[in-house]
């Protein structure tokens, strides 16, 4: 549980990242208007994700449910992964950088 803790100021800034990418496209390049309701919504939603941590956090180290193959770490550094992207992601469209996503599907040929 100790390695949660160590790592939630990591995934606050990544989600903050993320959120503060987002307000800058969409208010910078779409010329949206801020809107703090959206702004409290994304941070109601980081502690609530960093709750969860803490609590199946808890539960992992309370049972032995790491013989499911899933892990506290593994999922915290998923949840970093993913908020990274996304504030790449909105870092890209920002620099006006397009991104591609190829399928290495063979039907997708025709």
């Amino acid at each position: 549980m100790k390695e949660i803790f160590n790592l939630l100021p990591i995934l606050f800034i990544a989600i903050t990242l993320n959120i503060a990418a987002g307000i800058y496209y969409n208010i910078g390049s779409k010329n949206m208007r801020f809107d703090i309701k959206k702004l409290l919504t994304g941070l109601i939603k980081a502690v609530i994700i960093s709750a969860i941590f803490v609590g199946t956090s808890f539960c992992f180290e309370a049972t032995d449910l790491s013989s499911i193959g899933i892990t506290p770490m593994f999922m915290m550094t998923s949840a970093i992964t993913i908020y990274v992207g996304k504030a790449l992601t909105s870092l890209a469209k920002i620099l006006g950088i397009e991104i591609k996503i190829n399928s290495n599907k063979e039907n997708d040929k025709t």
